[in-house]
């Protein structure tokens, strides 16, 4: 046999076997629940549908009946689980289905590069380290920049109502994606990490246009489904890796500079000052302090914004019901501490993190042995399981018939009901939206205040409405809510 037809037999052999562990799972995943196609994944891309469709027409019905499924993401398969009770048990189980971030699951991708070894995605002795530094800082913060960032926010909003002529306003509103950026941006770099980002009060900030960049260059779409790939070194990914890290070394440096030459990193609570001690005192290194200081960035901006996104769909799609009830529940308050009591404003806000979980598939844990969910599915050891987030929150068993409806009034008339509704579905995980168990979000105390605080300054100035032309639908894949909102602002008398 030539040379050639040997190397054209390898070639051929290693395109089956690669083609073998795309369109099938492995032989030793369970059996008893249902493999979703492996092109399920490609469709938002290929074609206009969204999330929600796409659960719709593949997800729904399997994760129902069996609780769990079998699915291609990210170069390999992973068994998806959909059914609390099974959340519930990969929460409880922390060792056996061990947090697994992308540092571990994919080290040589760009997006392992960006967040690294977080507290996030850390397991073990290294997030009890990250947790014992950070959890004071992410639980005792001073909210009083949410309330002047709203009022910025508000101000950006009327800059651009004046911009754009009435006619066409009517019609296109204005695209609130980029706003809610710049809000959430300010807030968590002030409330968090100890210096102002500046994006509400400057057009053109650099760290802003440099986080856009290598968010783009990130979240392709083929580099996230086949992460492998970033392993060819190919020139825009090089780029990438490039970008990245400046990024990163810009953002400590800044940090740093803003605490440590002020003085201040001695007398802050900021959990960047925390960070910052731990790292002085040598109980984390220079890459832990960075990988750490970039999550608390990513995750605190990412997730409220796209929270308020859905927030502020809800409050313009129900302006004559829900908007109105809370505008009259929140026009006379003067203190933003008085809005945590409110049962309208709250029950809303709970309502909304229901419908649309802001990260709605989640495939971060890896099975440490051989183990059991359930009574039935038997996972192999190195496995990586997630959980389908809206799956668990449109749940009927545990949300009745009419889970798929946004009814706030679900959670309770008052606000003692509604805490402890909240707290209810949060321990069985049909609400999942924090996660659960002793991984649960450090951050959720901090986002629902700069909800409520925005809700109230933009709903004491403007009357809400969904643009005319905006297509009513949400984002075709990874994080969950409205795509490209756009919304018209009708200035109160």
């Amino acid at each position: 046999m030539s040379l050639i037809k040997v190397i054209s037999s390898l070639s051929l052999i290693l395109i089956g076997v690669i083609i073998f562990k795309i369109v099938l799972p492995p032989l030793n995943f369970p059996r008893n629940i249902p493999t979703i196609p492996f092109y399920v994944i490609f469709l938002p891309t290929l074609t206009k549908m969204d999330q929600i469709q796409l659960y719709e027409l593949y997800l729904k019905e399997p994760l129902e009946k069996y609780g769990a499924v079998k699915v291609f993401f990210g170069a390999r398969w992973n068994i998806l689980v959909g059914r609390p009770e099974y959340l519930s048990e990969i929460f409880k189980k922390e060792d056996i289905f061990a947090k697994s971030g992308n540092q571990k699951k994919i080290p040589y991708s760009a997006i392992a590069a960006y967040t690294g070894d977080n507290i996030i995605s850390a397991h073990g002795d290294v997030w009890k380290k990250y947790r014992g530094i950070m959890t004071t800082g992410l639980q005792q913060f001073d909210d009083t920049p949410f309330e002047k960032n709203a009022k910025l926010f508000v101000k950006l909003i009327r800059i651009k109502m004046s911009d754009i002529d009435k006619t066409t306003l009517t019609k296109t509103g204005i695209p609130m994606i980029p706003l809610i950026q710049r809000l959430a941006l300010d807030n968590i770099s002030q409330t968090l990490l100890g210096f102002n980002f500046g994006t509400l009060t400057n057009d053109c900030v650099p760290l802003h246009e440099h986080l856009i960049r290598i968010k783009r260059q990130i979240f392709q779409p083929l580099f996230l489904t086949f992460p492998f790939l970033d392993l060819l070194q190919l020139p825009q990914r090089k780029k990438a890796f490039s970008d990245i890290e400046q990024f990163r070394n810009i953002l400590v440096d800044k940090v740093q500079t803003q605490l440590i030459e002020n003085y201040e990193f001695e007398q802050t609570k900021y959990v960047s000052s925390d960070l910052i001690r731990s790292y002085t005192n040598n109980i984390i290194n220079h890459k832990q302090l960075t990988d750490n200081v970039v999550i608390m960035l990513v995750a605190g901006h990412e997730n409220p914004q796209l929270l308020l996104t859905s927030l502020l769909y809800f409050l313009a799609k129900y302006n004559n019901t829900w908007q109105k009830k809370i505008w009259n529940e929140v026009k006379d308050i003067i203190d933003t501490k008085d809005l945590a009591s409110l049962p309208h404003l709250n029950s809303f806000i709970l309502e909304t993190t229901r419908m649309y979980p802001p990260l709605n598939i989640i495939i971060n844990r890896c099975t440490s042995r051989k183990c059991r969910l359930g009574n039935d599915i038997v996972i192999p050891k190195n496995t990586y399981v997630g959980y389908h987030n809206y799956s668990a929150t449109h749940n009927k068993n545990y949300w009745g018939d009419y889970a798929d409806d946004f009814e706030p009034r679900r959670w309770g008339d008052d606000i003692e009901s509604i805490t402890k509704s909240w707290r209810h579905h949060k321990n069985n995980s049909s609400l999942s939206s924090f996660h659960g168990g002793k991984r649960a979000c450090l951050g959720e105390k901090l986002a629902l205040s700069e909800m409520r605080v925005t809700i109230w300054e933009v709903l004491k100035q403007f009357e809400i409405t969904l643009a005319s032309e905006w297509e009513d639908r949400v984002t075709p894949a990874g994080p969950l809510c409205p795509a490209g909102l756009q919304l018209n602002f009708i200035e109160r008398k």
